[in-house]
């Protein structure tokens, strides 16, 4: 039983070295085609974000989704887009996410049908 769980551990931490090492080698591509950039890191930024995210900061995320939604529902409360941004920054404990992302995890919500605040929101984007 204990090697098996060894050898289960050992094939966790090879698998992750690989994904490591492969995330690298996809960010110095990216990085060497200027076009691609923008679109790409952000898409991958975004990703990361929601593969990557510890699971509490996945809960942290969806209660503050629900709370946006709930203020909507019954006080009517509309956040412009960059406090959105903002808020959603601070939940995930981050300085720096590309608005990119926001705008995605908006509507990414929307086409859900869960997040009907998140089309008011995008309106406000400048």
């Amino acid at each position: 039983m204990v090697t098996k769980y060894e050898q289960l551990q050992t094939q966790v931490f090879e698998l992750q070295a690989e994904v490591e090492m492969l995330q690298a080698l996809l960010l110095k591509v990216i990085n060497q085609d200027a076009a691609l950039h923008h679109n790409i890191e952000s898409e991958l930024e975004y990703i990361f974000l929601t593969q990557e995210l510890p699971i509490e900061k996945r809960f942290d995320v969806s209660f503050y989704l629900t709370r946006l939604q709930k203020e909507y529902q019954f006080e009517k409360v509309v956040p412009d887009f960059v406090s959105f941004h903002e808020g959603l920054k601070e939940v995930l404990g981050v300085n720096e996410l590309s608005m990119s992302v926001s705008k995605r995890l908006i509507q990414e919500h929307i086409d859900r049908g869960i997040f009907a605040v998140g089309k008011e929101i995008l309106t406000t984007m400048k």
